[in-house]
C-alpha cells in the first residue's frame, strides 16, 4: 500500500474492476460457500464457545482469502477496491492494539484482548441502535454515563428535531446533530465525568451531518469518535470514505461499524463468521479505525443472542484475538426489552462470550432496536459486572454457563417480551432505576451467581488489578 493512503483508496475505487452490485453479491455468496467447505468450518449448536484453535485459525485464513478475492465494493463507483494479501496482512499488523479514549481523569485505555484473557473489558454504553425520543434521550444518556462501570458513552439517535422528522441532507439534520452532540456532552458533565469518551452521534445519516457534530466547546472533540459504517456485505461508498478523510485530518477516533447478516449473503453461522472477520479487515485498510464494533445480527430478528449469533461472536472474536492486534467490541442486540428477565439473560450470554473470546463490551440494543426509549444505565451495569466476573474463565466453562443462560430465554426469541420503556422503569427526576427494574436485576444477578459467576467482587478485581 502506498503512503498516500486515502488517495490510493480513491484511485483504486475509480480504476478497480467494474462490477454490478448484484453480480458482486452473487460472487461473494458463492465464494463464502466455497470457503466454508474448503476450510471445514462447522457450527455446533451445543458448543457456542468453541475451544478448537485450529478451526479458529482456518476461519481467519478463510476471511483473508475472501477479502483478497472480492475486495471492498464501492457503491459510488460500482468498482471493487482490491488489495494484495501482503497489503492486507501488513495493514492488519500495523493496526493499533491500544488506544486512549477520552481526556483527563476520565480517559481510559482500551486494548486488544486475548482468548481467555484476564485483561478487563472496557464497557461502552448507550442507545445501541435503539431510537430515543427528544424528551428522554438526554436522561437516558446521563443514566448510562453516571454508571461507575461504564467507560465510554454511546450516543444513540433520535428521529425528530423540535417535533419534525429529521430529513437526511436537510438543515434539520445539521441542527439535530449539533443539538444532540451538545446533549451528550452535557450528559457526561452532569454525571461528573466531563472527559468521558463519546463514541458517536448517530442522529446523522450523511457526512455533512456527522461533521456538524464536531465542536470542541460543546459537542464532540478529537478525543471522541464517530462511526464509519460498512453496508452489508463488505461495501463502502464515498460518503463513508469522506468521513474518514475529515476525521483523519483532525485526529479524531474512527469507529468501524459493521452489521453482517446471518441468513444473508453469508448464509449460516459459518459464512457469516467469515464475513465478520473480513469486515474487520476492511475497517483496518479502508477506514484506519481505532476500534471496531462487531454488530452482526440475524436477518429476520435483528438480534445476535440466538445460538448462531453467539457462535459467530465467539469464533470471530477468537480469530481476531489470536491472529491480529485489532481492538474489537461486541455490539449486543437482544429481542427482549427493558424491565424483563429475558433481556438480562440475553445480555449475560453475549457478555460472557465476548469476554472469554477476546472482545470488549458494548450494549445493549434492546427489542432489536424496534422500540423507542428502550435503553438505560442499569443493563450496562449488569453487562459490565458479568464481563468482569467472566475474566479468566476457560472456554468450556463459559460454554456451560452460556447454555444455562439460553435455557432462560431461548424459547421466547420468536415471541419476545418487549417490557417497558425508560420512563416507566426509572425515576426521571433522580435518574435512579425504580424498584421494579432493580428487582428484575437482582433476581437474574442472584441466579447467575448460582451458576458460578462472582458478580459481587469480579468487578472489584477488574477495576483494581493495576491495568486501569
Amino acid at each position: 500500500m502506498q503512503h498516500s493512503w486515502l488517495p490510493e483508496i480513491v484511485r483504486r475505487s475509480e480504476q478497480g474492476p467494474f462490477m454490478r452490485e448484484a453480480d458482486y453479491d452473487r460472487a461473494l455468496s458463492q465464494r463464502v460457500r466455497q470457503l466454508v467447505k474448503t476450510y471445514s468450518l462447522k457450527f455446533d449448536p451445543q458448543v457456542l464457545v468453541p475451544g478448537d484453535d485450529e478451526m479458529v485459525s482456518r476461519l481467519f485464513q478463510a476471511a483473508v482469502d475472501l477479502f483478497v478475492d472480492l475486495g471492498a465494493y464501492n457503491q459510488s463507483t460500482e468498482r471493487r477496491i482490491l488489495f494484495s494479501r501482503r497489503e492486507i496482512l501488513e495493514a492488519v499488523a500495523a493496526a493499533p492494539s491500544k488506544v486512549v479514549l477520552g481526556t483527563g481523569k476520565d480517559a481510559v485505555v482500551e486494548q486488544h484482548r486475548g482468548v481467555e484473557s484476564s485483561l478487563p473489558c472496557r464497557m461502552h454504553s448507550g442507545p445501541t441502535g435503539t431510537p430515543c425520543s427528544e424528551r428522554y434521550h438526554p436522561l437516558i444518556l446521563q443514566s448510562c454515563a453516571q454508571e461507575p462501570l461504564v467507560d465510554c458513552l454511546g450516543h444513540g439517535s433520535i428521529s425528530s428535531y423540535m417535533g419534525q422528522a429529521i430529513i437526511p441532507g436537510s438543515p434539520l439534520e445539521i441542527l439535530a446533530a449539533r443539538t444532540e452532540a451538545a446533549s451528550a456532552r452535557q450528559a457526561v458533565r452532569k454525571a461528573g465525568r466531563p472527559g468521558m469518551h463519546i463514541e458517536d452521534n448517530a442522529v446523522s445519516l450523511t457526512c455533512a451531518g456527522k461533521m456538524a457534530s464536531l465542536d470542541p466547546a460543546s459537542g464532540l472533540r478529537p478525543s471522541d469518535g464517530l462511526l464509519i459504517a460498512q453496508m452489508p456485505e463488505l461495501r463502502t461508498n464515498y460518503d463513508q470514505l469522506s468521513r474518514v478523510a475529515h476525521l483523519s485530518s483532525v485526529g479524531m477516533h474512527i469507529v468501524d461499524l459493521m452489521t453482517p447478516l446471518i441468513g444473508g449473503l453469508g448464509g449460516g453461522a459459518e459464512g457469516t463468521a467469515i464475513i465478520t472477520v473480513a469486515s474487520h479487515l476492511l475497517g483496518v485498510i479502508c477506514y484506519n479505525a481505532s476500534y471496531h464494533f462487531m454488530g452482526h445480527m440475524h436477518l429476520m430478528r435483528s438480534n445476535n443472542t440466538d445460538r448462531m449469533g453467539l457462535w459467530v461472536q465467539a469464533m470471530a472474536g477468537q480469530a481476531l484475538a489470536s491472529h491480529t492486534p485489532i481492538i474489537s467490541v461486541n455490539d449486543l442486540y437482544t429481542v427482549s426489552g427493558l424491565g424483563t428477565t429475558q433481556v438480562l439473560w440475553e445480555v449475560a450470554a453475549g457478555a460472557l462470550i465476548g469476554t472469554v473470546c477476546g472482545l470488549n463490551q458494548h450494549g445493549v440494543g434492546a427489542t432489536a432496536g424496534n422500540e423507542t426509549d428502550h435503553t438505560s444505565g442499569l443493563e450496562a451495569r449488569f453487562q459490565a459486572e458479568v464481563a468482569h466476573a467472566a475474566l479468566g474463565l476457560k472456554r468450556a466453562e463459559a460454554n456451560e454457563i452460556v447454555l444455562a443462560c439460553l435455557g432462560r430465554y431461548e424459547h421466547t426469541l420468536a415471541t419476545p417480551n418487549l417490557g417497558k420503556p425508560f420512563p416507566e422503569l426509572y425515576d426521571t427526576d433522580t435518574l435512579e432505576p425504580g424498584e421494579e427494574w432493580l428487582g428484575v436485576y437482582h433476581q437474574v444477578r442472584d441466579e447467575l451467581k448460582t451458576l458460578g459467576l462472582d458478580l459481587d467482587s469480579g468487578w472489584r478485581n477488574a477495576k483494581y488489578d493495576g491495568t486501569f
